[in-house]
């Protein structure tokens, strides 16, 4: 599998998203590559070198570089798997990602602010897919629970023929907490995972 994290948008838990993803595939005895790819915080990098028994099947690179892509294509044969984070206000780094992945995974709270950002970030992996095969689709993140909020945003984007994903994250303390460790519990993004394999191997 090979997916980038990407949203134009930042504060909407992409490296979160990202670093749960690889560990999650690394689980199930695959090797993976994840590429920290915003270089303005480094989360990826930082959250595996503050955790002690980080996994060493999954090997991170800071890699916010303008020429990204044949980075990847130059290591991939190694790797199962390629989990890019990037930054937000990079369309640059994002274009080179997916240039070597197949899916794009847009995470966004269900607001209507966060919402409303959506169309340049598709459009941006539009001009990709012209060039280079990309699947980008929508991943709720931040879903506050008891409200219709991830509904309503749903239908918002099914009505625009925008792909969404099943799985959805809620607003947990877990999640933040977990940074600087490896989770014993993959807790939702387990679905997340299994869906991008579903995809993954279905395509």
């Amino acid at each position: 599998m090979r997916v980038t994290y990407g949203n134009l948008k930042g504060g909407v838990g992409k490296s979160t998203s990202s670093v749960y993803t690889a560990l999650g595939l690394a689980s199930a005895g695959g090797r993976v590559l994840l590429v920290d790819a915003d270089a303005t915080n480094r989360t990826c990098l930082k959250w595996s070198s503050l955790a002690e028994d980080w996994p060493a099947s999954v090997t991170v690179v800071s890699w916010e570089v303008p020429d990204l892509a044949r980075r990847i294509q130059a290591v991939t044969a190694d790797y199962d798997h390629v989990v890019v984070d990037t930054g937000p206000q990079r369309p640059a780094i994002l274009r080179q990602a997916l240039m070597v992945t197949d899916d794009l995974v847009i995470t966004v709270a269900p607001s209507p602010v966060e919402l409303e950002q959506l169309p340049d970030t598709f459009a941006l992996a539009a001009e990709v897919d012209a060039i280079s095969p990309t699947f980008a689709q929508v991943l709720f993140v931040k879903v506050r629970r008891g409200t219709r909020s991830s509904v309503e945003a749903r239908s918002y984007l099914i009505d625009r023929e925008l792909p969404v994903m099943a799985a959805e994250i809620h607003l947990l303390e877990s999640y933040p907490l977990a940074y600087g460790t490896v989770p014993a519990d993959l807790a939702e993004y387990e679905a997340v995972v299994k869906e991008l394999a579903a995809a993954s191997e279905a395509a």
